[in-house]
């Protein structure tokens, strides 16, 4: 959703009109557009066949307002020729239309979009920033339509089969690099590469990653410090500092004698969220064995996801995300509650839950985690994980 490298709502008069002096032509991810109709049934289709077509490639915008260049053949040539303006009498009343129209005709729901409204010289035009497609490829459901669109430098075209499974599989591969990612990384932290100083008696991971994290855009830690300094809050932790490091920017915990760091959040350059705990276990009075408490563990996890939600919007991080957690030197644990005698002890060292994907920022992530909580329960001999209002 950029412009010559200019953020959908970054983008200012001084740009558009470079736009058109220079004539910049339109590719896959600029498109310009001399009216904006949605009124009519025929009209929303080819709007989001359009906006579809854009997610499905490289993400983009469009700008509405202009008018192309002509061949002598009355053609348009993709070129920008003059501001000739829309009709724009109420812009908070269009977004919402705009994004109710894409949201509920688009599966999985396009969302995310960013819109921007100009005035040059008396005329208005509107810039819709359109985020790449990084999960599934979305498709157009509108009144039963069923199609994929994608684009090329002179437009939109309809997918066939043969791309439809190639697009399937990019979000398979990109699922699996993801995977990949996590299983590295844990062998690295637990080996004690990351932070010489960890405490790992037991450890607890959270990893929200990005689809985007194999793409050359990386967060701009400038802004981390001042945004997210007291926004980091690391698992259980009371107090804790900040600082940048290699990977990116992190908050840690340390124990009561200071000698180890017992939780730290890892913000990394290429948007992935890591969190860590050893003080998700403590010595219960079941048993005589170290347990947790599974509802304040979920409590935990959600808010953290939300607080990592809110640092990755901060620093426009785009969906869609993979979200998982993991427990390890875990063998012979418990979950300490008021059923513990109920509780199995854990029989492996390690687990490792499935990635689940979330598409966007606004949606529940509780719903879309708790058969991941559910499956941690069963394994202690449970039916299901508690109910989280």
């Amino acid at each position: 959703m950029y412009i010559l490298g200019i953020r959908a709502d970054k983008v200012d008069e001084d740009l558009i009109k470079r736009l058109i002096d220079n004539q910049v032509q339109e590719n896959k991810s600029l498109d310009y557009k001399r009216d904006l109709n949605i009124s009519k049934d025929k009209d929303k289709k080819e709007f989001l066949y359009d906006i579809s077509a854009m997610y499905n490639t490289d993400g983009g915008c469009f700008v509405f307002g202009i008018e192309e260049l002509k061949d002598t053949n009355g053609q348009n040539t993709g070129k920008p020729d003059k501001i000739t303006g829309i009709v724009l009498d109420n812009f908070d009343k269009l977004t919402q239309q705009i994004e109710d129209i894409v949201k509920n005709s688009s599966e999985p729901s396009i969302t995310q979009l960013i819109l921007n409204e100009l005035e040059i010289d008396t005329k208005k035009i509107l810039i819709i920033g359109v985020p790449k497609g990084l999960g599934l490829p979305a498709m157009v459901t509108y009144n039963q339509t069923n199609k994929f669109y994608k684009r090329r430098n002179s437009g939109k075209f309809p997918v066939d089969v043969y791309e439809l499974n190639q697009m399937f599989m990019q979000n398979q591969v990109l699922a699996e690099k993801a995977n990949d990612f996590r299983n590295n990384r844990l062998d690295k932290v637990l080996k004690k590469e990351f932070l010489p100083n960890l405490k790992i008696d037991t450890s607890y991971f959270i990893h929200i990653i990005p689809y985007s994290f194999l793409d050359s855009k990386f967060v701009n830690l400038s802004l981390a410090k001042e945004k997210l300094k007291l926004e980091m809050k690391p698992l259980n932790a009371h107090g804790w500092d900040n600082m940048f490091n290699i990977d990116g920017y992190a908050a840690f915990s340390t124990t009561s004698d200071r000698t180890e760091i017992s939780s730290y959040n890892q913000l990394f350059r290429n948007g992935i969220y890591e969190a860590y705990s050893s003080e998700m276990f403590y010595e219960t009075r079941h048993q005589n064995k170290l347990g947790f408490d599974g509802k304040h563990l979920i409590e935990e996890t959600l808010n953290l996801i939300k607080n990592g939600f809110f640092i990755l919007n901060q620093m426009e991080v785009e969906p869609p995300f993979l979200i998982s957690f993991s427990f390890h030197n875990v063998l012979g644990k418990i979950l300490d509650n008021d059923r513990s005698y109920y509780s199995k002890a854990f029989t492996q060292k390690k687990i490792v839950f499935p990635l689940i994907q979330i598409d966007n920022y606004d949606i529940n992530v509780y719903e879309r985690l708790k058969p991941n909580f559910d499956i941690l329960y069963q394994a202690l001999g449970f039916e299901e994980s508690p109910k989280i209002e």
